[in-house]
Formats: structure tokens, sequence, C-alpha cells
């Protein structure tokens, strides 16, 4: 893995073909594939799946690494060099790459409408939560996540001996061990050399009086009730969405969910405003589950939380 290709290559005209695809399968040992330029399964790309799969990864996983793959086949396909030949040079362009390369523009379902509000300039911050917007180039977040899986994609094919003999993503440098008293905890392995320093984020938030208004403007109990749990327990949407009837302990206050990452049962403190709001709809409910669970035999303490 010779470095002797011309350092002089063009990135600021560089464009990413829209060749591939990653494609969702209905198929719950292969949930998704890598497809290339010819359309044909990318082989290399499903056996990494397969491992990703064997270590209890879910799909939402999966398809998070496969867009960045996507991304690197891509860029891989526009400049003729099989994955294997892939040197630090590839790599090296890729991070610089990605570090001035626009995003692409993709128009919200919802904006596609004529009428449709147009989306604040790219960078200016939230006037409510203050939060930035979008920048027009990729984040260092998105970049980071994007080298550490394609390290760890050629880290799984050397060590099973089906890829190069050199990771052409590669560890940082070692650097020197500042002292505890400088606050910064040693890292046990060093990162990759081209992964990007991430900034702090800053947490969101939302002004007292503006969340006031959005609790007021919900028409129903469900949805308060869904938004007071998800502000005081801090779990994720999609994570409460997993709750049944027998998850909620309002004498505990305490409400039973499925984390979205290790998918472990996990018991999360929540305020009793959210409690108040369940109670409501318990009552209207008569105390049984979500209509949608009562012709699958779920009803009762099995249904869904949150259902309609």
């Amino acid at each position: 893995m010779l470095e002797t290709v011309d350092p002089s290559r063009d990135l600021i005209n560089f464009v990413l073909p829209q060749t591939g695809a990653l494609v969702e399968v209905a198929d719950p040992a292969q949930p998704y594939v890598l497809l290339d330029a010819a359309g044909d399964v990318v082989e290399p790309v499903s056996a990494f799946f397969a491992d990703l799969q064997a270590c209890s990864r879910p799909p939402s996983t999966i398809r998070s690494y496969g867009m960045d793959l996507l991304r690197w086949w891509r860029f891989l396909d526009a400049l003729g060099v099989e994955w294997r030949r892939a040197t630090r040079v590839e790599a090296r362009d890729f991070a610089r790459w990605m570090a001035i390369a626009p995003k692409p523009v993709r128009v919200h379902w919802r904006r596609q409408a004529a009428n449709a509000k147009v989306r604040p300039t790219a960078g200016v911050p939230n006037s409510v939560t203050g939060r930035a917007g979008p920048g027009r180039t990729y984040a260092a977040t998105t970049r980071a996540h994007c080298e550490t899986v394609l390290r760890s994609f050629y880290d799984f094919h050397l060590d099973s001996g089906t890829g190069p003999i050199i990771n052409p993503f590669p560890v940082g440098r070692e650097r020197r061990q500042l002292p505890a008293a400088a606050g910064r905890p040693a890292r046990s392995t060093p990162g990759g050399r081209y992964r990007p320093s991430v900034p702090v984020r800053v947490p969101r938030r939302i002004p007292d009086e503006r969340f006031d208004e959005l609790f007021a403007a919900l028409r129903h109990n469900r949805d308060r009730a869904l938004l007071a749990f998800w502000v005081s327990s801090g779990a994720r949407a999609e994570e409460l969405l997993t709750c049944q009837q027998r998850d909620a302990l309002p004498g505990e206050q305490l409400l039973g969910v499925v984390r979205k990452g290790t998918r472990a049962y996990q018991q999360v403190p929540s305020s009793a405003d959210a409690f108040v709001g369940y109670a409501s709809i318990r009552r209207k409910r008569g105390g049984r589950g979500s209509r949608g669970d009562q012709g699958a035999g779920c009803g009762g303490r099995y249904g869904r939380l949150f259902g309609r």
C-alpha cells in the first residue's frame, strides 16, 4: 500500500456520484444490503453487517453504518479504486473532501408544496432554543461517525483475512498524556488519525413560557402525557412508544421503557404531572389498553400505553 498517488487531487470540484444504494430487505437476518453501481450486492459489506448483527446491534445501527459505507463506496467508485486497494491517500482525501464538501440538498416532504415555508439560512440559531441550525457542510459528528465506521469495517476484514493488510484509516498517533489536574481523562486507546475533534454540545433547551404554550396547544390527553413523560424522564420518543400499561407505576413515579441501543428494559423516574395525564388516559379508556391492541389479544396491562 504505497502512497504514490498525486497529492494534488482536485477536491473542490469533486462531485460524488449518486451510484449504488442502501436497500432495506424484509429479512430479519439481513435487514439491509448495500448495492454497488451495477446493482449487485456488496458482499464484504454484507459480511460486516452480519458481524454487527451478531454483536446485538439493532437494525437502526446497521442502517447508520450502511449510509457511511455507501458514501465511501461512491467515493471509491468515482476514483476508480477497488475497496481492497484503497490506501491512506484515499482515506485522507475522503476526510478532506467531507470537511469541505456541501451536503446534498434534499427537500423535506413537508416543504415540497409551493406554499411551504422556506427553511432558515444554514447556521442561523433557532430563535426559541438557541440551537444553531444545520450547516451547509458535513458536521464534525457526522465526519467522526463516518471515520469510526470505516475504520471498524477495515479492522473487521483485516482480522478476517479478507481485506487489505493495512487499514486505510489508521489509528491516531500517540499524544502526550496530560496530568489529571488538567481535567482531561486519558484515553485508553487513541482515536482515528482522520477523526475530527467533536465540539461539546450545548444541551437542548426551550423557555418555560414556550413549553407552556406548546403544552396548552395539545388537544388530547395522550399527547400531553407523552410530552410530559418525554421531558421529565429523558427517554427517547421511540423508547416511550414501547411502553405498555403494566410499565407505568404511578405510586413510585416510575415508567418502564426499552432502551434503544441495548434493548434492555429500564425503569426511569417521571414527573407527577406526567402520571396525571396517564390517569386521564386510563379513565377515558375505562382501564383498558389501546384499541389497536384489543383485537390482537393484548388488551389490559399488556396494551400499548400511548397507542391510538
